[in-house]
């Protein structure tokens, strides 16, 4: 199996914590891509599984901190609260299947 399973979820991680964080999926994308680089250097990780992972970390947790999320709860005119239960949530489970679909590919390349 060309990728350990928790590479995926270890890039992960950081770009959902500074995305987060900063209200900045590209700051999220960024800096995650700065931390993980030694690891995508060696060749024992698929380049592409990592950018999945990370482009998956950095959507996820999408809050009021985010300009999308101001840009989707005005669009449809939803209340904080409103925006926050869907918004949030339908963001958070598109980064979860982002990583168990590079979970998946993993396995299967």
């Amino acid at each position: 199996m060309g990728v350990p399973v928790s590479v995926p979820a270890l890039a992960l991680v950081p770009a959902l914590v500074l995305s987060f964080s900063t209200g900045s999926a590209t700051v999220g994308i960024v800096a995650a891509t700065g931390i993980l680089a030694p690891m995508a250097s060696d060749g024992g990780v698929q380049n592409s599984l990592l950018v999945v992972a990370i482009g998956a970390g950095s959507i996820g947790l999408n809050y009021v901190n985010h300009a999308g999320f101001w840009l989707v709860k005005e669009s449809f005119g939803m209340t904080l609260g409103q925006a926050t239960k869907s918004h949030t949530a339908i963001q958070t489970l598109v980064s979860v299947c982002g990583l168990l679909m590079a979970l998946l590919i993993s396995v299967l390349v």
